[in-house]
């Protein structure tokens, strides 16, 4: 049997009835028709083309179903866990881009070789591949905007001057890649602070601020929902014990089957959200660590430079590299927490995807909520009983003593 010839006709199977599914989808489906039917499909033997033909038309009809609790639980796993590995996957290749795009652009670099101090067609042709890297090292909106170019040509003058160049070329290829990393850090750090000081800036937005109000907002929308999920799944458990038993009569078979589906559901949809939490809270850490560094970097700096004319470049300089530093991994986490988010709503799209047939007004529920209070009450009581009686059997055991003391007093006389 071909699995992906299979796979292929169930999905045009579904697509000329108007359904379109994924292969990850069509292919678990198929998986599952074979497991719970193995009276009809053997799998320790090769299936036979009518057999084949079989699995597709069940599998069909199966991912055709609709308000099929547990036909949607199985789509959310797949949906969920297929967006949020692609997501990592995307977030992670365009790290890698970004890496690759920048040792590219440090080679061209290291690859202009000057005949001389006086060759200065190529010392100049250096001096703007040097510009054009610390143009793109933050990769950010705005970077071909004019007053950018003007703040990081600034910036690069006071840091690098031109004249730095005829020392730069006889640093080796590891002490070249070093300083041009260090030197884009120290830019963009002074880009930040004049950002700060609201005397630049351009194009560097204030994600500090945006990724902690951003995570903060996913947080809560996660907490609440997760609550509201968990006080759904209580009911469920309650009604279904409920009815375990009581089995009161105007609840069928199929109604309870039911509702331990829709409860597997929701107990799924809970998970993932619980799974997303534990992510964000993660974030969370990283954005409150970075942040408080960053801030504390910029006021340092603030308190450095101050009114200063001139302030002593081996001082001022590291923290300008540490400024640029908080500040990038702060960037780096607002992508990840942009990917938790796109994530959620993925999940989101699974919230009601069938009709809930058990609701917090429905009178079973209320009569499961009574039978849970009055079983409460009463083992209270049973409780209270037992230690009452563990207190009065105490109390007589003293009394009994007492009165012993005093039958072996009279002996005693």
């Amino acid at each position: 049997m071909d699995i992906e010839a299979v796979v292929r006709e169930i999905c045009a199977g579904c697509a000329s009835k108007g359904y379109r599914v994924s292969e990850i989808l069509a292919a678990f489906i198929a998986r599952t028709v074979l497991e719970s039917n193995p009276n009809e499909f053997s799998l320790d033997s090769s299936l036979s083309n009518s057999d084949v033909n079989k699995l597709i038309d069940y599998s069909i009809q199966r991912l055709m179903e609709r308000d099929n609790p547990s036909l949607e639980t199985i789509k959310m796993q797949v949906g969920f866990d297929t967006c949020y590995v692609r997501l990592e996957e995307d977030l992670q290749a365009g790290r890698r881009n970004r890496e690759m795009a920048q040792r590219e652009q440090q080679r061209a670099i290291l690859a202009v070789r000057p005949r001389g101090g006086s060759d200065f067609e190529t010392l100049t042709t250096l001096y703007r591949q040097i510009f054009a890297y610390l143009l793109s090292y933050y990769d950010g909106p705005g970077e071909k905007d004019r007053n950018v170019e003007r703040e990081v040509a600034a910036a690069l003058e006071s840091v690098f001057p031109r004249i730095g160049l005829k020392s730069f070329v006889l640093l080796s290829p590891e002490e070249k890649r070093a300083q041009l990393d260090e030197m884009a850090k120290i830019v963009l750090g002074i880009r930040l602070f004049n950002r700060e000081m609201g005397k630049g800036g351009a194009g560097l937005p204030n994600t500090e601020e945006v990724v902690f109000s951003d995570v903060m907002e996913i947080k809560e929308a996660l907490e609440a929902e997760s609550q509201s999920v968990q006080d759904l799944c209580n009911v469920y458990q309650e009604t279904i014990v409920y009815v375990h038993v009581k089995a009161p009569p105007a609840v069928t078979e199929k109604m309870a089957q039911r509702w331990k589906e829709e409860l597997a559901n929701r107990r799924q949809y809970l998970s993932y959200l619980q799974s997303l939490q534990e992510d964000i809270s993660v974030s969370l850490h990283k954005i409150q660590t970075e942040r408080e560094t960053f801030v504390a970097d910029l006021k340092e700096l603030e308190a450095m430079v101050g009114g200063r004319s001139s302030v002593p470049k081996e001082h001022v300089y590291p923290k300008f590299e540490d400024a640029a530093i908080s500040w990038l991994k702060l960037v780096e986490e607002a992508k990840v927490v942009s990917v938790r988010r796109a994530t959620l709503q993925e999940l989101q799209d699974h919230s009601s995807s069938y009709h809930t047939t058990l609701t917090a007004d429905s009178p079973i529920v209320y009569a499961a909520k009574a039978q849970k209070a009055q079983s409460m009450q009463e083992e209270e009581k049973l409780s209270v009983g037992a230690d009452d009686k563990d207190g009065g059997a105490a109390e007589d055991k003293l009394a009994d003593g007492g009165s012993g003391g005093g039958g072996g007093g009279g002996g005693g006389e």
